[in-house]
């Protein structure tokens, strides 16, 4: 428990401090966002606050790898976590094509893959367990790269993503303590911590944003911890917590590819109708969509939580109750139109 508290307060404090910094540096450059068609803000924002985030989390992992009982495996995230943040931070500085950030982005899913931050068995509901054989390696490269481009997706509000994941990482690191995942579970309370740090500077109205050094970054580590943290003791990845836990970017992600390839258009072509756009229609300010999709997070994470330790009549009650509730505000929004 105190070493819990010690990690979340330590990273709190390191990503609140250096943000300030990081700020200075990309205005000094003019590495700032630029209003285009699908962006909400109305002043000149500095990006680059994924750089606070990463080296906070970098630090984190730098500790794991001395102490923890898997040295391999955590340098091996943090390579191809640096990697993910070098793309985005090119991307933030002078733009990259869609495809060659595809290709960026599966480069460092595979690097990860490789250190085993992978899923080889999913457990199902009823507790089948399922090997996945060949199929281990592209379904956890689709599950990486996936997520890291949902939360990319999300970060359209201010605070929206790194508060979203902030509350994600924390649920992440009780599960994965449930599960006797200690480092997975110290690593997601630093990612948890840097989040709390860096809101206090993204927050409507931001006085830096996340940039896609910072979105891709938190999806990618999220991704990854993701697979260790839900792995039961008894083996295989916990399949349908995993899920429901990051309920809000997936659904966000699918709802835009359906939509755009549905209109004929291309599947990254940008839009304004992800979900926070659907309830800025309706009248919502920046803090309070914001607000609102934070309680989607945390229902996700509370339900992900009561899966895992709940028994099985209280848990398919619990998610039916949640996806109903979830997939009503949805056609509410006209999301499914």
């Amino acid at each position: 428990m105190l070493t819990a508290l010690l990690t979340a307060t330590a990273s709190y404090f390191l990503t609140w401090t250096t943000t300030p910094m990081v700020r200075r540096l990309a205005l000094r450059h003019r590495i700032v966002a630029v209003r285009n068609h699908r962006t909400v803000h109305s002043v000149v924002t500095p990006r680059l606050g994924g750089i606070s985030l990463f080296l906070t989390f970098a630090l984190a992992l730098m500790v794991c790898a001395s102490y923890a009982g898997m040295p391999n495996r955590v340098w091996g995230l943090l390579a191809a976590s640096t990697l993910v943040v070098l793309l985005g931070l090119v991307d933030d500085v002078r733009g990259v094509s869609c495809y060659r950030k595809l290709a960026a982005q599966t480069l460092a899913a595979g690097l990860a893959v490789y250190f085993g931050w992978r899923v080889e068995t999913v457990t199902l509901p009823g507790g089948t367990t399922l090997a996945l054989g060949v199929w281990s390696a592209p379904l956890s490269l689709l599950w990486i790269v996936g997520l890291t481009n949902a939360m990319n997706l999300l970060d359209g509000l201010d605070g929206l993503a790194t508060g979203v994941a902030g509350l994600t990482a924390a649920a992440l690191a009780a599960v994965a303590a449930l599960n006797q995942q200690a480092a997975v579970a110290v690593l997601a309370l630093a990612l948890a911590g840097a989040c709390a740090g860096f809101l206090r500077y993204n927050f409507a109205p931001a006085r830096i944003f996340l940039g896609d050094t910072g979105s891709l970054l938190l999806g990618f580590a999220l991704a990854c911890l993701a697979l260790p943290a839900f792995a039961l003791p008894a083996g295989g990845v916990n399949l349908v917590p995993l899920l429901v836990l990051f309920f809000l970017p997936l659904a966000d992600t699918t709802l835009a590819l359906l939509r755009r390839v549905s209109r004929g258009r291309h599947p990254f072509h940008a839009d304004k109708e992800h979900i926070h756009h659907k309830l800025l229609e309706r009248g919502g300010s920046h803090r309070s969509v914001a607000g609102t999709l934070y309680l989607a997070a945390l229902a996700s994470g509370l339900a992900a939580l009561a899966v895992v330790i709940a028994p099985s009549w209280a848990t398919w009650t619990l998610l039916s109750a949640v996806l109903l509730l979830h997939t009503g505000a949805l056609v509410r929004l006209g999301c499914f139109d």
